[in-house]
C-alpha cells in the first residue's frame, strides 16, 4: 500500500491508511483534526507503526510528553516489521522526544537524501520552530534555504505545502518580495492552509505592510477554526500590526479575548512565547496595568523545568514582568547549562538575562551593554526575525 505521497507504507487497512493520510495532511497545513485522525487510524490498525510514531509527534507538540514517549516506544516495538524509510522516520521522531535535537537534524538530512518526498520528516527541519532554526547556528536561515532548494526537484510545482516553505525561506533570508508569490500561490491552491497563512503574515511584516496584513488576517481567520494550532499565533501577528499602527487598545483586547483564551489549544512553546512577548512589547510601550497571571500560570504548568534557549528568553520576560528575580536567576542557570552543552544561542540569551537583571537594578549602562551584546548575536537563539525584533525594541527602550 502507498500513502498520499506515493510512498510504500506498512499498513494492511485501507481505512487506517486514509485516516493516517488525513492526520499528516492536517499537521502539514496546521489544521485541526490530526490527533483524532491518527487515533482513528490506530483503531483500525493497532499495529500501524508509523501512526504510533506520528501520534507521538503530535502529543509531544501538545506538551503531553509522557504519552508521547509511550507512543514512540510502541512505534519502536513495531519498527522491525516496516520499510527502511519508515524505520528512519520513526527513529527521527524518537530522537526528538529524547531531546537529541542535533542527532535528529543529522538524521533528517540523511533521510532527505534518500526520501525527500517524506514531507512530515522534512517538516521537522523547517519552520520557525524547526530543528534547523533551533540548532543554535547563526546561519540557520541560510541553512534552511539551502535545505529547501535541494528538495525543489522532488516536489510538484504546485504543491501547496512545499510552496509555503519556498516562500518562507526567501522571506527569512531578507527576500520577502521574492517569497510572496510562492505563499500567495500556496493559499490560492489551498486556502485552508494555516502554515501558509502564517507565512503570509511574515511576508507582510518584512515588507512593512501592517494594514495589508491585518486585512488578510481579518478575512482568512474568519474561516480558521479556533481550535487550530496557529489560531492564536496568527492573532499574535495581527496584534503586532495593531501596535505598529498605534492601535494599542485593540492589541490589548486581542491578547485578553483571543490569544490568552486560546492557550488551551496552542502548542505550548508557541502559546507561551506569544503571550510573554506581547505582554513585554506592551510593557515597553508603557502599558503597566495588565495582569500577567494567565501567561505566568501557563508557563508554570508547561515549562516548570524550563525549555530550550528560545523558551528561556521568554521565561525571562515573564520573570521580570511578574517581578520574580529568583525566576530570572533560574533562567540564567538553565541557560548556562545550554551554553556548557555547546548551544550557539545560549550566550546571547545569557546576555539577555543579564541585561534584564541590570535593568531591574536600575543599572542602565550595564543593561544597555548586555542587551547590545544580546542583539548582536540574537539570530542564533532561533525563532523568526519577527519574533526576535522584541530584543531590538527592548534595547531601544532603555533610557
Amino acid at each position: 500500500m502507498k500513502d498520499s505521497f506515493d510512498q510504500v507504507i506498512t499498513c494492511h487497512s485501507t481505512a487506517a491508511l486514509q485516516a493516517y493520510d488525513q492526520a499528516v495532511d492536517c499537521q502539514l497545513h496546521a489544521w485541526p483534526g490530526a490527533l483524532a485522525a491518527v487515533d482513528l487510524a490506530l483503531k483500525q490498525a493497532p499495529d500501524f507503526a508509523l501512526a504510533h510514531s506520528t501520534r507521538a509527534l503530535l502529543l509531544q507538540s501538545a506538551g503531553r510528553g509522557i504519552e508521547a514517549r509511550e507512543a514512540s516506544t510502541q512505534a519502536l516495538r513495531l519498527a522491525n516489521a516496516v520499510t527502511e524509510r519508515e524505520h528512519s522516520h520513526i527513529g527521527v521522531i524518537n530522537l526528538i522526544l529524547e531531546g537529541r535535537s542535533a542527532a535528529a537534524l543529522q538524521t533528517v538530512r540523511a533521510h532527505a537524501e534518500r526520501w525527500p518526498f517524506d514531507a512530515l520528516v522534512m517538516s521537522l527541519a523547517l519552520g520557525a520552530f524547526g530543528l534547523i532554526t533551533f540548532s543554535g547556528q547563526a546561519d540557520h536561515d541560510q541553512q534552511r534555504f539551502d535545505f529547501v532548494q535541494k528538495l525543489i526537484p522532488h516536489y510538484p510545482t504546485d504543491h501547496p505545502w512545499f510552496l509555503s516553505h519556498r516562500g518562507w525561506v526567501l522571506i527569512e533570508t531578507n527576500q520577502p518580495e521574492a517569497g510572496l508569490p510562492f505563499v500567495s500561490r500556496s493559499l490560492e491552491l489551498r486556502p485552508e492552509n494555516g502554515n501558509a497563512a502564517h507565512v503570509m503574515m511574515h511576508a507582510r511584516f518584512e515588507l512593512n505592510e501592517p494594514e495589508l496584513a491585518m486585512n488578510f488576517a481579518k478575512t482568512w481567520l474568519a474561516h480558521y477554526p479556533d481550535t487550530a494550532m496557529l489560531f492564536g499565533h496568527v492573532h499574535w501577528h495581527t496584534a503586532l500590526c495593531e501596535l505598529e499602527l498605534g492601535q494599542t487598545e485593540q492589541a490589548i483586547h486581542r491578547l485578553l479575548t483571543v490569544i490568552e483564551p486560546h492557550l488551551a489549544y496552542a502548542p505550548p512553546l508557541v502559546g507561551m512565547t506569544d503571550t510573554a512577548s506581547l505582554l513585554w512589547r506592551l510593557k515597553l510601550r508603557g502599558v503597566s496595568d495588565l495582569k500577567w497571571t494567565a501567561a505566568e500560570k501557563f508557563a508554570r504548568d508547561k515549562f516548570a523545568n524550563g525549555g530550550n534557549v528560545f523558551a528561556e528568553l521568554h521565561l525571562a520576560m515573564l520573570a521580570v514582568g511578574t517581578e520574580q528575580p529568583r525566576a530570572l536567576e533560574a533562567c540564567r542557570l538553565r541557560l548556562q547549562k545550554h551554553a556548557d552543552a555547546g548551544h550557539g544561542g545560549a550566550l546571547s540569551a545569557l546576555a539577555w538575562v543579564d541585561g534584564l537583571a541590570s535593568w531591574l537594578a536600575h543599572d542602565v549602562s550595564t543593561a544597555r551593554e548586555a542587551l547590545t551584546e544580546c542583539v548582536k548575536h540574537s539570530v542564533s537563539v532561533g525563532g523568526s526575525h519577527a519574533q526576535r525584533t522584541v530584543l531590538e525594541l527592548s534595547l531601544a527602550s532603555i533610557e
